[in-house]
């Protein structure tokens, strides 16, 4: 079971480099700002904008300086304020990093831009889009302010809002997040994320689908890091794991986890990686043809086992295992094996007769086979009620038993033969009411408390994910997919929706 911690929230930074352009064109500014050339424009003139005094850059303008160039429509330099502006197909051209947006504003004076409009920021692989986007230069930080869409190579992020921190390489995105790739998918309210500890956090009514390692997830707080590590935390986390040959994950050959707490761990070897789940607080544990309840639980998905600790219970069939401890191993989705200790308690119901056999010792053993009872194997202080059937399949009594060792051998689930081992001590007790009631210390009989298959399946709340985008591709954004992108699958149908 992955962590799907492979998403990675990229840096919207390369927003401060358009901010060296920001001076009065042709005149040298003061201390600390950069040259900026005009390479090309209709006319520059003076003016004013909203009552103030401008310096006005008109026409197909195109601006150079050291480390950028930029194209826009037209770019207002206000002369009695600190700001300035640009409009109109802007586009941004640095060395590694190029943006996109109908206007720009800058206050020089705080160090503080604004884009707006159709925002689109790319660098090497990875392509940003929102609609507003604040960036403050002295603190590094960037507010996306209205809907945020990020695309990579690996998978695309959609969010309402969000924050970059660009100094601790830090972001948190808020209101609808969604996370997705071509194997995984995955929904919640909030997400901070860490990208040089790889550490994401996410929060809020959480739903994932893992389809590479057929898995579904559901929680209220989901914690993931680089090793591996994905703890799933809510009133009733729950996470689903499919068999590996199914093709129908709406069918019952899966195994559900439920739990306050449960912790995935990886540990990871040259030749493969084996995935460790904790469960912690009320867990539950059910597949078709293995359920449980205990304090605690392990799975182990090399060996295919679950370790169960703290007033464990455990069915299979008709049968009920309690015991402080609990080893059960699963084999091709069909259980292979149990262990208890110490003291555990089995309880066999036979309904044909309404009668629950029992069996109690220090340590209980029971192997299958094909999924089929085999064998009960009980030793140290063994005790065994087992009630009998005439002929006729009736109720005819039952044996009390005690011996320091029984092994009880089934096939199909019948019993065919039992063994008791050492000084043996036994009594055949007479069908009566006494003895259907017969009851050996330490019994505990809890069918209610067995978990069943999940009713309602998981569901996500938001609509899928598509490559439609939430405002038309400006036109210098489209020129540079043809020109730099022309193979691109999305071209076509960006450019028929800018169309």
């Amino acid at each position: 079971m992955k962590t799907m911690n492979h998403y990675k929230i990229y840096s919207p930074s390369i927003i401060i480099l358009v901010l060296s352009f920001l001076i009065v064109v042709g005149v040298q500014e003061t201390q600390g700002q950069s040259q900026v050339n005009i390479l090309e424009a209709d006319r520059i003139e003076g003016g004013s904008f909203q009552g103030d005094r401008v310096q006005k850059i008109l026409g197909n303008v195109h601006l150079e300086s050291k480390n950028l160039e930029m194209y826009c429509d037209s770019a207002y330099k206000f002369v009695n304020k600190s700001e300035i502006r640009a409009y109109g197909n802007i586009q941004v051209n640095t060395e590694t990093e190029k943006i996109w947006t109908d206007s720009l504003t800058y206050f020089t004076d705080v160090d503080f831009s604004q884009l707006r409009g159709r925002v689109i920021i790319e660098a090497d692989s990875t392509t940003l889009f929102g609609n507003k986007v604040d960036y403050r230069f002295t603190t590094k930080i960037a507010h996306f302010l209205d809907e945020i869409r990020l695309e990579d190579q690996r998978g695309t992020l959609l969010a309402n809002s969000g924050f970059y921190y660009r100094q601790a390489d830090s972001a948190v995105f808020r209101g609808k997040v969604q996370l997705t790739d071509s194997m995984q998918y995955i929904e919640g309210d909030s997400l901070f994320s860490n990208r040089k500890t790889k550490y994401y956090e996410l929060y809020g009514d959480i739903y994932g689908n893992d389809r590479e390692n057929d898995s579904q997830i559901q929680g209220d707080y989901l914690e993931t890091d680089s090793t591996g590590r994905r703890l799933l935390t809510g009133n009733d986390a729950w996470l689903k794991s499919f068999k590996t040959d199914t093709t129908d994950s709406t069918q019952a050959d899966t195994t559900h986890i439920r739990a306050k707490r449960i912790l995935s761990l990886e540990e990871r070897t040259f030749k493969d990686t084996t995935a460790i789940v904790f469960g912690y607080d009320s867990v539950r544990i059910w597949s078709p043809d293995f359920s449980s309840v205990s304090d605690s639980s392990k799975y182990n998905d090399r060996t295919d086992t679950f370790k169960l600790w703290g007033k464990a219970k455990t069915w299979y069939q008709q049968v009920q295992l309690t015991g402080p401890y609990i080893e059960a191993k699963l084999k091709d989705g069909d259980i292979d094996s149990l262990k208890s200790y110490p003291r555990p308690f089995s309880v066999q119901q036979d309904t044909s007769i309404d009668r629950l056999n029992q069996i109690t010792g220090d340590t209980l053993h029971a192997n299958f086979q094909d999924g089929s009872l085999k064998q009960i194997y009980v030793w140290g202080s063994s005790h065994l009620l087992r009630f009998t059937k005439n002929d006729q399949g009736k109720s005819d009594g039952g044996v009390d038993l005690t011996a320091p060792s029984i092994r009880i051998f089934f096939k199909k689930g019948e019993l065919t033969e039992m063994k008791a081992m050492g000084p043996v001590n036994g009594s055949y007790l007479p069908e009566s009411e006494k003895t259907a009631s017969r009851r050996l210390d330490g019994f505990t009989w809890n069918p209610k408390l067995r978990p069943q298959r999940p009713r309602k399946p998981m569901q996500r709340r938001f609509p899928p994910v598509t490559d439609d985008l939430f405002f038309e591709l400006p036109r210098r954004y489209l020129e540079h997919l043809r020109e730099e992108h022309p193979e691109s699958e999305k071209l076509e149908s960006h450019t028929q929706k800018s169309k």
